[in-house]
């Protein structure tokens, strides 16, 4: 990206708290950029830094080395009410005497604009998040999707340049977090707004996300579409914390790996021959078969989960998940026991860097 396509640059971020011994190095070096009108999205494990990160944005912390610039403007030493973004937290910090109307006027009203400006921009606000005629109602009268949106609308009502939000959906249910997920990507294409999400959920970063970083014990693991990191992870860790991953050891010859049961696997590589090398399979990618070349396999495991069946398979002392869909009897194919050939497309297998 250009500068003048990036909201947020950030630069060689650190970040430490305590001192001494005590000291935690909660950011070590962080560089990226995110684009403006972009939905970007931090996803790891609780502890990798990404709610760090994301305050350091909103200025509830300062780092310890680095720079923040937002649309050029350096943001180190602001305090958060002095920068362009708001933030959406996972407790939503709804004022429960106040009514929907006056939660999304609150800020507003404290930057006195004019009261019938208010009005409008409130009334607009409820378009926009689906809730006109809720103007009246308490936070307790809502549900829990409906009082995010009114969290929503209140971060979107001052027009910030970014919109910050701290695993905004994880108190919800399973049903209302899928309906929300798609949400919150309308309103991003709606406003135009630049929205930073965190999470640690990788499904929700797969469903809304332009972009997503993933991050490793402060450190970003690797950065891109969320097709380039679902197909094309770079190490272990990023295949193994995005969906379903089977992973493979080999012994590198040319054209392929040579597996510990002495069974050859055809895969595209540039590692010296006898070097280890680790590899990736997708579940959805590899496919069952009888009478056809493969690799030997002994199904361990058939499980039904509705749409798909999951078969687990036992291969070069590896347990091995094969997803098939649930059409044309794919659940009876195979059962316990069974010895069948695993089939795997060369451009299924990802070859995975060395884990640092």
């Amino acid at each position: 990206m250009t500068a003048l396509a990036n909201a947020i640059v950030i630069d060689n971020i650190g970040m430490v708290f305590g001192a001494g011994l005590g000291a935690v190095r909660a950011l070590d070096g962080v560089s990226l950029e995110i684009g403006s009108n972009e939905f970007f999205t931090l996803l790891g494990p609780s502890g990798c830094g990404k709610t760090t990160l994301l305050r350091l944005i909103a200025g509830f912390e300062q780092p310890s080395t680095g720079s923040i610039s937002l649309y050029g403007q350096r943001l180190e030493g602001l305090m958060p009410f002095e920068r362009p973004v708001n933030t959406v937290f996972q407790s939503y910090a709804l004022f429960p005497h106040m009514s929907v109307a006056q939660n999304i006027a609150f800020g507003l009203e404290m930057q006195r604009k004019p009261r019938l400006e208010v009005q409008k921009i409130v009334a607009d606000m409820l378009e926009l998040v689906q809730l006109t005629g809720f103007e009246a109602r308490k936070p307790a009268q809502l549900s829990g999707g409906q009082q995010q949106r009114v969290a929503l609308a209140r971060a979107l009502a001052n027009r910030p340049k970014v919109l910050l939000l701290d695993e905004s959906l994880s108190a919800l249910d399973a049903k209302l977090r899928k309906e929300m997920q798609l949400e919150l990507k309308r309103l991003q294409l709606e406003t135009g707004i630049t929205f930073v999400f965190v999470t640690h959920d990788q499904e929700e970063a797969l469903t809304m996300s332009d972009r997503i970083a993933v991050m490793k014990n402060g450190k970003l693991e690797q950065i891109g579409t969320p097709t380039e990191i679902y197909d094309f992870p770079r190490s272990r860790y990023v295949a193994d914390f995005i969906g379903e991953t089977n992973f493979l050891t080999g012994i590198a010859e040319a054209n392929g790996l040579r597996l510990p049961d002495s069974q050859w696997l055809e895969v595209t590589h540039s590692r010296p021959p006898g070097s280890s090398v680790d590899v990736a399979v997708r579940p959805e990618r590899a496919q069952i078969a009888r009478d056809t070349n493969g690799l030997n396999a002994v199904v361990r495991e058939v499980v039904y989960v509705g749409t798909d069946t999951v078969v687990y398979l036992e291969i070069a002392k590896e347990v091995f998940r094969v997803r098939m869909q649930n059409h044309g009897g794919a659940a009876k194919m195979v059962s316990v026991g069974d010895q069948i050939k695993l089939v795997i497309p060369p451009n299924a297998v990802r070859i995975l860097e060395a884990e640092s």
